[in-house]
């Protein structure tokens, strides 16, 4: 990771000498590394980029503004970091935390019912060997947690969702309003452990179910 870092932060360094050669890199990057459509995306490798932005003389203040905003966003939850914590309602009105989960793993899957990568996503994860096995275990908690206002569509795709899982809403919308977690794509995904600490964050279903499954194997 450092080696990978270190080469994005050269490379955008080097094209300080012409600003249409810097723009030119940085979107590219932007294309590549952070856009959420991206296969390549990747935050650790895109945090390089957004320093040198910060950094660039060809740049002017207000052109800043913008990475500015992204590299606080990315400082929140990082691996390795503890994810910031948040209060849920249940559909029964019961209200959780985050950091209330004891369980070994804690699937977070920030999410709006109906959205076609949701319902992809759902099911990906309900037919997971490995997330169905630590679930059974009660090593694992999925927290499907609906960030937004429209109560009437989240209540009506309740049936969706397993029984196992944990199912609430942001009644307080504090993960939108406050930033809590970068919500650029929807839906997003983060493992953490025990301590709440991010494992993976920003992830697909797939590379989450790979980490459990050689994790599981060690």
């Amino acid at each position: 990771l450092e080696t990978a870092q270190e080469a994005m932060r050269k490379t955008i360094e080097q094209t300080n000498v012409d600003k249409k050669v810097f723009t030119y890199i940085t979107d590219l990057a932007d294309k590549y590394l952070y856009d959420p459509n991206s296969p390549m995306r990747n935050e650790e490798f895109y945090i390089p980029v957004l320093d040198a932005m910060l950094a660039s003389p060809l740049l002017e203040e207000i052109e800043k503004v913008r990475p500015k905003a992204r590299r606080e966003l990315a400082q929140k939850n990082r691996i390795g970091t503890k994810a910031l914590n948040f209060s849920y309602t249940l559909a029964s009105g019961a209200q959780g935390s985050l950091y209330q989960q004891q369980a070994d793993y804690i699937l977070l899957f920030i999410n709006n019912p109906g959205c076609h990568a949701c319902t992809e996503t759902i099911d990906a994860l309900k037919n997971a060997p490995i997330i169905n096995r630590l679930l059974g275990q009660k090593k694992l908690t999925v927290l499907s947690i609906y960030p937004d206002e429209e109560l009437d569509e989240w209540r009506k795709h309740l049936n969706e969702f397993p029984k196992e899982w944990i199912n609430g809403y942001d009644k307080k919308f504090a993960i939108k309003e406050q930033q809590l977690y970068d919500l650029k794509a929807i839906p997003t995904l983060y493992l953490l452990n025990k301590e709440k600490t991010v494992l993976l964050k920003d992830a697909t279903a797939q590379a989450i179910e790979e980490y459990l499954t050689n994790v599981e194997l060690e």
